[in-house]
């Protein structure tokens, strides 16, 4: 006995007739809408133009915030290891160790990579 597949064969008559039909909907709706531009634009030549301007407007508004988003994507990922490379307002110390994990400070030491200011619960950090 033959089993029926939960999807549909790429090649099913069916999904090629939904597939036409589809197409044509949207010839149908790309054609009815020229249409209404070019009447709108014979009728209304003033208005035409403000709405060409408006949209070119819209459009270039949204390549200035996409270049803005691109820009800053690129500032974040040169950050790099380097966090913090100029020193925090009024010459504050860091409020944690910038040194790796694994370095000879924090062996000698035994102190935790990161330690809030006034944060005394070493046990917390160690594992215990």
């Amino acid at each position: 006995m033959h089993q029926q597949s939960a999807f549909p064969d790429a090649g099913s008559p069916w999904l090629d007739e939904v597939r036409a039909q589809r197409q044509a909907w949207e010839a149908r709706r790309h054609e009815t809408r020229e249409t209404y531009d070019a009447l709108r634009r014979l009728h209304n030549p003033r208005g035409a133009a403000q709405q060409d301007a408006w949209n070119e407007d819209v459009r270039r508004q949204r390549a200035e915030r996409l270049e803005r988003i691109e820009r800053d994507r690129e500032i974040f990922r040169d950050l790099g290891p380097n966090l913090f490379p100029y020193p925090l307002p009024g010459n504050l110390p860091l409020p944690f160790s910038l040194s790796e994990p694994g370095s000879a400070a924090h062996a000698d030491t035994g102190e935790p990579m990161f330690a809030p200011p006034g944060w005394d619960n070493l046990w917390y950090f160690r594992g215990y």
